[in-house]
């Protein structure tokens, strides 16, 4: 009974760190609002989570361990490349639209020092990946690489084609509320936005590799 207790109340903690750090940031959050949204004391969250940078940080990690198996899925598949580029881009940006705390976990990381952040993503990077075999950005690097070698690709420099579709995924995110306040959208039209995103960024790419 015990151990159910604290599954359920860690579970609610998570959840409510979740939608506080993307309400404030993590600058702005406060481990009282943290226990007020999880409807606990703030003593009994302490004894979960003795600090908000933990918190963070374990939120952060649930949510990368719930990214990463997904991407992982698509480069597994026998997909030409550009279909496979199409896939990777969707599930990318799918995954951040599911888990957006990442990109404001990888900003304050990167704004701390990014050295506990290579940690995180290592760990998780290399989570049932047989020894010798490549991380999935180098996967997909050398898949982009195979692929120009058979000319199917033009020779498009392979790992600033990754930046450029990783960049073009995160940015909205991590300029949400910039880009909210720009472009004159409530959080249901930003959502719109990033679902049309989603063709853009593939049409983007794809018309990229034409004219290169």
């Amino acid at each position: 009974m015990g151990n159910n207790r604290d599954i359920d109340t860690t579970t609610r903690i998570l959840a409510a760190a979740r939608k506080v750090f993307l309400k404030k940031g993590m600058a702005g959050a406060r481990m009282q609002e943290i226990a007020d949204e999880a409807g606990i004391n703030k003593a009994l969250l302490h004894y979960y989570f003795r600090s908000k940078d933990q918190l963070f940080r374990v939120v952060f990690e649930q949510a990368i361990g719930e990214m990463i198996p997904q991407l992982q899925t698509v480069l597994a598949q026998e997909l030409p490349i550009r279909e496979k580029l199409r896939a990777f881009i969707r599930v990318y940006l799918e995954q951040l639209q599911a888990h957006p705390v990442v990109p404001l976990f990888v900003l304050n990381e990167l704004n701390r020092g990014a050295e506990s952040l290579v940690d995180i993503f290592r760990t998780h990077l290399l989570v049932d990946i047989p020894s010798g075999q490549k991380m999935p950005p180098q996967l997909l690097v050398e898949q982009i690489q195979a692929a120009q070698l058979r000319g199917e690709l033009p020779p498009y420099p392979a790992d600033h084609l990754l930046v450029n579709i990783l960049s073009m995924c995160i940015f909205p995110f991590l300029a949400r509320p910039m880009l909210q306040f720009l472009l004159q959208l409530d959080d249901a039209a930003f959502e719109a936005f990033i679902e049309e995103r989603i063709n853009q960024v593939q049409l983007f790419i794809d018309r990229a590799l034409r004219g290169a």
